[in-house]
């Protein structure tokens, strides 16, 4: 049984979770109303597909930063010695083909997309995460995307552009908060990222995302697009909440500082999340 917990603590199953929902809420937006979209199977395959392959993304990046994190997350199933090492390499291809295989159930859009994603998850882990500024874009265009392959499991994406943009603004700035955090281990190890070579510099770049957040989140009901129930849920749930953890970070980029706020920023895109489901009432 510990075994087993250990494998589901590799995979995070709250990052999946949210991918999930985001594919599923993107079929929501996509059906517009017609709720017989949303009990086709292939919307279904789909969620779960995006679920296994960002898992098998955590696996292959646990794998990846296995001597990182004995420094920064020593307690992680790797570096406690849970699982073993090449045990995690296994579990991430396994996921891999599991993730594809459920793709190639649904469309040929969606098969592209499982090996798109596929490759993008490993290549991140190899590559890209050490590439200052990159390997965060790759992250939160893959969390943009999300919304996008629930639009397209049933043949309809437009709708789904606005939750992909939301996506993408807010994780990149989380994923860059995350760097600062992680700087300690990054740096013994040699990881380029941008909080490794400029911290202020990568503050404010995380500021910035999240003022575009900000920016951008009316816009939806000015046009017409959501209700004001997305309105006030977003000002309250996330404008606010985005608005404090900007004071903390302008004040503090310190790990314990920067750990509370992407820790929390994790929870607080279900409020997002929520906010833009309300706005379709």
């Amino acid at each position: 049984m510990k075994t087993l917990l250990a494998y589901v603590e590799l995979a995070r199953p709250l990052n999946g979770t949210i991918a999930f929902i985001s594919v599923w809420l993107g079929g929501v937006f996509a059906s517009e109303g017609q709720l017989e979209n949303l009990a086709d199977i292939r919307l279904l395959l789909v969620s779960v597909a995006a679920l296994v392959l960002l898992s098998a993304g955590n696996a292959i990046n646990d794998y990846c930063d296995y001597n990182i994190d004995g420094i920064n997350r020593p307690q992680r199933p790797l570096p406690s010695g849970r699982i073993r090492k090449q045990n995690a390499l296994i579990f991430t291809i396994v996921l891999i083909i599991i993730g594809t295989g459920l793709g190639a159930l649904i469309n040929t859009h969606a098969t592209g997309i499982a090996i798109f994603v596929s490759i993008a998850v490993v290549s991140y882990a190899l590559w890209l995460k050490q590439t200052p500024f990159v390997g965060n874009l790759v992250v939160s265009g893959l969390t943009g995307l999300t919304f996008i392959v629930g639009g397209i499991a049933i043949d309809s994406v437009q709708s789904t552009l606005v939750p992909a943009i939301f996506a993408f603004l807010f994780t990149a700035a989380r994923e860059i908060v995350k760097d600062l955090e992680d700087t300690e281990g990054d740096l013994k190890y040699n990881v380029k990222t941008l909080a490794i070579l400029n911290p202020r510099l990568a503050a404010a770049i995380a500021l910035g995302f999240m003022a575009s957040v900000i920016l951008f989140s009316p816009i939806p009901y000015l046009f017409g697009w959501y209700s004001w129930h997305y309105l006030v849920a977003v000002v309250i749930g996330v404008d606010l909440v985005l608005i404090g953890f900007g004071i903390q970070l302008w004040r503090d980029i310190s790990r314990e500082s920067c750990a509370f706020i992407q820790r929390w920023m994790k929870w607080d895109i279900f409020v997002g999340l929520g906010a833009i489901y309300l706005g379709t009432f």
